[in-house]
């Protein structure tokens, strides 16, 4: 690997570095594990998902902290792997790195967290569904939900540029670059929940893997 010579360093900034590397593998294992314990099929869509998401509204608040440790580990994840991938190739980790700041950005409430107020509320599933459409799909910020496909292509140049870079190991880099490819496929082809899981599983191991280079960059 280049441009990652091991020089001294300070307690803090020690610190700093593994807590970034922590969160990088912390992050997406929220998802992967919410995923996991989820009772449901994630990839249903429409009255079908609205129907099991009521059904196991116990299950919810579960789930919620475990996206709310994901939102908060999330901007120092993408930090450490991009400080990694701009090592070797700034001008595609600057590119990548602003893609995928994109899973940063709070452009709204998770539907998930509508679904499950609007049931506390009372109000039937039928009715839950029609609001539930309306806010992924009709409100004048909803094509802002396309940022999420930005992510996922600057996460796959983060990898691109740590592997040509030669700044993260090679497997941990095509880690990062294969997984940003396989994570939409499940909803879109409607696969089950467990395979939907295994994409973010490599994503922990790119995320994780290319960010422990960062214990090798040196003091700047």
């Amino acid at each position: 690997m280049t441009g990652l010579a091991t020089t001294p360093r300070s307690g803090a900034d020690t610190f700093a570095r593994y807590a970034m590397i922590a969160c990088a593998f912390v992050s997406p294992l929220t998802i992967l594990a919410g995923l996991l314990l989820s009772p449901i099929q994630a990839t249903a869509e429409g009255q079908a998902y609205v129907q099991a998401l009521v059904d196991h509204a116990g299950s919810y608040p579960t789930a919620a902290w475990l996206a709310a440790l994901g939102a908060l580990t999330i901007i120092p994840a993408l930090l450490a792997v991009s400080k990694v991938a701009r090592a070797g190739r700034p001008v595609l980790g600057l590119v990548g790195t602003i893609l995928a700041f994109s899973l940063a950005v709070p452009i709204s409430t998770d539907s998930d967290d509508l679904i499950y107020a609007a049931h506390k509320a009372g109000l039937d599933v039928p009715t839950i569904t029609r609001i539930e459409q309306v806010y992924v799909d009709g409100l004048p910020t909803s094509p802002l939900g396309l940022l999420w496909f930005a992510a996922m292509l600057g996460l796959l140049l983060l990898g691109l540029a740590a592997l040509l870079g030669r700044t993260a190991p090679a497997w941990a880099a095509i880690a990062l670059v294969v997984a940003p490819v396989l994570v939409p496929l499940p909803w879109i082809l409607g696969l089950s929940t467990l395979l939907a899981a295994v994409p973010w599983a490599i994503m922990v191991v790119g995320m994780g893997g290319v960010a422990l280079s960062l214990l090798k960059q040196p003091v700047r």
